[in-house]
């Protein structure tokens, strides 16, 4: 009986076949090796902000994406990069017959933000304490850095600079720094000069001295920033600020704090680096005389710009996500030095205006900076008159 069954069902099935054969209905799809299946249609959701605009940009789920500073065709003066010194030589054009008699002649370095096709025809005009013009010089653009599109500029030392140029004279000078395609001024300032006696103390160098450009007005400024050359798609938050005199690197530290809970250290996964510095010629009296600007950064806490960023560093705090009130601590040695305090609302660094609205435009936010202890000898009120090369920063309060 089940044999009976079994041949039955046997000859139905043939039937069947036949019947889709002759139709031509019946296909087999066999699948091509290596053919990718169909990605489903992702849900609707925020989407990725370009890095191509300066400022924040606001994503979909209504929040803001910060991004790196826009270059142009017209090139801006980054404020913070500004050096103006002494260049001081050991001869006095008036008195060609003495030696040992120095004389100086100012120079500047400094970056541009700038993206424009057209060679950079920058030059420096010089104005003597009374006003008057001094001379003027050439600059030249001497290294640039296509991530963050800014290209530095410096004094173009061609020919005899010193020649009826070069002075003994201290106090306030002018400078004014002009794009000369358009007769545009991107910098107009004054800067203070002194000196210093050095050398043997005997009466053959009783006119050797050396000249500088006071930068003790940097110390109370500090800059809290994302690090774009480093990392465009996690760049780590930054904060920078001056130093007065020589340091090791490794006898610095910097503690970040959050809410009052400290929760990174440079110690421990984080670096120091020195990125500016200023001082005469000689070196010499360098507790005095020498300014440094030092970045603290940490390699745990980092800004996701992007889903990749994200990914990179899985076992990072994010500033995205960490709104609150931080502090960062600076020790010498074990011994406390410095203390800068920041705000991070909606995922970004909250300016409350000051370097926007004083023309900043390298995205770097300002804050102040608490000198501490007795580390520092320096003029403490000199800020509020030469900053930024006689450019008070307008809604700047030092505690």
């Amino acid at each position: 009986m089940k044999i009976k069954s079994f041949a039955s069902i046997l000859l139905v099935t043939a039937v069947f076949f036949s019947a889709l054969a002759v139709s031509g209905q019946f296909t087999i799809k066999i699948p091509k090796v290596g053919q990718p299946k169909p990605t489903p249609t992702p849900l609707s959701g925020p989407k990725e902000v370009p890095l191509n605009q300066g400022g924040t940009t606001s994503t979909s789920g209504g929040g803001s994406t910060a991004q790196p500073p826009t270059a142009g065709d017209n090139p801006i003066l980054l404020k913070t990069t500004l050096d103006i010194r002494c260049d001081t030589e050991a001869r006095y054009w008036k008195m060609p017959n003495e030696s040992n008699y120095t004389s100086w002649v100012p120079m500047v370095k400094f970056k541009v933000l700038y993206a424009g096709a057209a060679k950079l025809r920058l030059q420096a005009e010089y104005f003597t304490p009374d006003g008057k013009s001094w001379f003027t010089e050439t600059l030249k653009p001497n290294t640039s850095q296509a991530v963050e599109k800014t290209t530095e500029i410096i004094t173009d030392r061609v020919g005899p600079r010193f020649e009826g140029k070069s002075t003994i004279a201290t106090g306030l000078f002018g400078v004014k720094i002009t794009d000369t395609r358009d007769g545009s001024v991107l910098f107009q300032g004054k800067f203070k000069v002194g000196k210093f006696k050095y050398g043997p103390n005997i009466p053959m160098f009783k006119n050797q001295n050396d000249f500088f450009v006071d930068q003790d007005w940097n110390l109370p400024f500090g800059y809290v920033w994302l690090d774009w050359a480093k990392d465009r798609n996690a760049p780590a938050p930054t904060v920078s600020m001056w130093l007065k005199g020589e340091n090791r690197l490794d006898d610095l530290e910097g503690r970040l704090f959050l809410n009052g809970q400290q929760i990174l250290t440079t110690d421990e996964m984080g670096a120091v680096t020195s990125s500016q510095s200023r001082y005469p010629n000689s070196l010499e009296n360098k507790e005095t005389h020498r300014w440094e600007l030092y970045n603290f950064e940490w390699y745990k806490f980092k800004y996701a710009a992007n889903p990749q960023g994200r990914k990179m560093f899985p076992q990072a705090r994010f500033m995205n996500e960490s709104d609150g009130n931080y502090t960062v601590k600076v020790y010498h040695k074990g011994v406390q030095i410095r203390e800068v305090s920041f705000t991070v609302s909606g995922g970004n660094f909250d300016d409350k205006g000051v370097a926007s609205s004083n023309g900043f435009s390298e995205s770097k936010f300002i804050v102040p900076v608490k000198v501490m202890g007795d580390k520092d000898k320096w003029n403490s009120v000199s800020w509020k008159t030469d900053a930024f090369y006689g450019n008070p920063v307008n809604g700047f309060m030092w505690p």
